[in-house]
């Protein structure tokens, strides 16, 4: 019984230390024709009123089955979510796991470490330029990639990357949600992407955040210089999210 149970634990361990990085998937998306989706698990957003039961393990293997390249997972208690969430949809799919969250702290990426994430979300808005580069450094000690997210607000705070090092495990995401009034547009994607474009490495893929609800909205990023789409409310309020992820997709 003893050796049953180390059996367990070495191969859950060995499960969560595995790294997966999304900068790939996106470049393997695109190699086979498709669009590059990151699928997200969130049972409540900003405006919503109403939390969706979901389970997380179940969600992110049908966001994983409509061919999502990834899958992210909001642990903030405030929209229900939870990092044993992170936990168990790293230990439920095979595509690379992003823990979305308010990131400020070293503590929290040794965290998203241990409970399987392979990369972090940072949000500039929230962070001084010194502070995004040092969070980004000690998140790539650990082997994980950063999505840095800016906004219409944020854009000029962005550090060059060209300076980083650890660049190489960057993403940029263009949020279009306005974290003041909460309105999204998709203008605002269209508007900052041609100035950051020629700013970052081209190693470095551009990702589409909030307000993208069809197909039409995913092909509208896609020409406006978007590398992947981050992609949660229409397709967790969608009937069957394995099929809401496949139109976004292009299957």
């Amino acid at each position: 019984m003893i050796e049953e149970i180390l059996m367990r634990k070495r191969a859950l361990i060995k499960r969560l230390e595995e790294r997966r990085s999304i900068k790939s998937a996106i470049g393997d998306a695109k190699a086979r024709g498709k669009r590059p989706v990151i699928g997200e698990l969130k049972r409540k957003g900003l405006k919503d009123a109403e939390i969706i039961e979901a389970d997380a393990a179940e969600a992110a293997r049908g966001i994983e089955e409509g061919g999502a390249c990834a899958v992210s997972v909001l642990t903030e208690e405030a929209f229900n979510g939870t990092l044993a969430d992170l936990k168990a949809v790293k230990l439920a799919v095979s595509i690379p796991v992003l823990r979305k969250d308010f990131i400020f702290d070293e503590f929290q990426i040794m965290e998203s470490y241990v409970h399987g994430a392979d990369a972090i979300l940072l949000i500039v808005r929230f962070l001084s330029k010194r502070r995004v580069i040092e969070l980004v450094k000690k998140a790539s000690s650990f082997g994980l990639e950063c999505l840095v997210e800016i906004d219409s607000t944020s854009k000029d705070k962005l550090p060059d990357l060209r300076e980083i090092p650890e660049s190489r495990s960057i993403l940029i995401g263009i949020n279009n949600r306005d974290l003041d009034t909460l309105e999204v547009k998709l203008e605002t994607f269209e508007a900052i992407a041609p100035e950051i474009k020629p700013k970052i490495p081209e190693s470095v893929p551009l990702i589409a955040m909030s307000g993208i609800e069809s197909s039409e909205d995913a092909t509208r990023m896609f020409n406006a210089g978007a590398d992947a789409l981050l992609v949660g409310t229409s397709i967790m309020h969608a009937t069957d999210i394995t099929d809401k992820v496949r139109e976004l997709v292009g299957d």
